[in-house]
């Protein structure tokens, strides 16, 4: 992050006293609060993309959730499901899930359908990072499970599958993995309890491929395409050339070609390319002012840092030399960031200190 990189070293030598130091790198250290405030109100895309953000909620929906795309719906569930047996039609269900008591929960969610068998597929979007993702998901699959009960004594508790797929671009473990897969088993033996529930959390950051060929498997691929999609850097047609170059059967080569197809916005409808550019406008405004809080948590973190190692830094400089004083100031820093739980590579790209040094602290 550009505006928390140190710029100690333009201070004067005759500028050591403590007031002075202590203004100096505070100023020096503040993000740019206006460039923030400015993203808040215009989004941090700087550009008008042609091709349609699918993790706009609207964006999703239009290409997975609808009768005309319900094709691409049945290509993304047996590519993230890798199924032993594809799914070959799917029916949509009321995506409103409402509370059965005064004051409940009540959820939307982005997709909700049902396959020929009658298994029930879940598929929510989450941007920002959410407190208890999993129990929040492991909630609502639970409530389509309770769901399928029938009155009378004669119901036996023959439930149907309940597949939840959570697309999250955020990473919500210490030790994250792009595909995490979930079940009821005996935790000794690995015995499966019941297959009724199957959960799938994809956490995006984790796919760091640059492009199609780096990606290992089928359900990569289609998260690394609608990745590209989101950036907004490249245009139909040059995403439909990857495709085509790539060398996909062509059962998927054509689910990829008709989302693309699909997310050119300039096949939209007026009225459709206003609802989807109203909620691209929130869904802006939302990460940017989530960027913004974050920045404010790392402000709040240098400057807690500041006063400690000032301090201790100018001690030291009066025997060791203002050089020291200012490395010792940096490491109470980087160390106040780190019990804070800030990532290493952000410590070291705020501090110029190398990510060895910050580990050792």
């Amino acid at each position: 992050m550009e505006t928390c990189r140190s710029k100690e070293q333009g201070l004067s030598e005759k500028s050591l006293t403590r007031g002075t130091d202590q203004k100096k790198l505070r100023e020096l250290s503040k993000p740019n609060h206006q460039a923030v405030v400015e993203r808040c109100a215009s989004g941090s895309e700087h550009h008008q993309s042609s091709v349609m953000n699918p993790f706009v909620d609207w964006g999703f929906k239009y290409l997975f959730g609808t009768e005309r795309n319900k094709r691409n719906l049945v290509g993304f569930l047996n590519l993230v499901l890798e199924l032993e047996s594809p799914i070959v039609e799917v029916e949509y269900l009321n995506n409103e899930n409402i509370p059965y008591y005064e004051g409940g929960r009540e959820c939307v969610f982005d997709v909700l359908c049902t396959d020929t068998t009658g298994a029930r597929f879940l598929i929510e979007v989450q941007n920002a990072p959410i407190s208890y993702i999993r129990n929040r998901i492991l909630y609502y699959t639970c409530r389509l499970i309770d769901q399928m009960g029938q009155p009378g004594d004669k119901w036996n508790y023959n439930i149907d599958k309940v597949y939840s797929i959570c697309l999250m671009n955020f990473m919500y473990e210490q030790d994250p993995v792009l595909k995490r897969e979930f079940m009821l088993q005996d935790p000794h033996t690995g015995a499966l309890f019941t297959d009724r529930i199957h959960i799938v959390m994809l956490q995006l950051p984790c796919l760091d491929a640059k492009s199609l060929s780096e990606c290992n498997l089928l359900y990569e691929k289609l998260l690394y395409l609608l990745l590209q999609m989101k950036n907004g850097m490249s245009t139909i047609e040059e995403l439909k050339r990857k495709v085509y170059e790539h060398g996909l059967n062509e059962e998927i080569r054509e689910t990829f070609l008709n989302v693309l197809e699909e997310a050119n916005l300039a096949s939209l409808s007026k009225s459709d390319k206003a609802l989807y550019e109203a909620r691209l406008k929130r869904y802006r405004d939302n990460r940017a002012c989530l960027d913004y809080a974050i920045e404010q948590g790392i402000e709040q973190g240098i400057e807690q840092g500041i006063e400690q190692g000032i301090q201790q830094g100018i001690s030291r400089g009066l025997i060791e030399g203002r050089a020291e004083g200012m490395a010792h100031s940096k490491r109470e820093i980087a160390k106040s960031m780190k019990n804070k739980g800030l990532d290493v590579g952000l410590i070291a790209e705020c501090t110029s200190l190398s990510e060895i040094e910050i580990e050792n602290l």
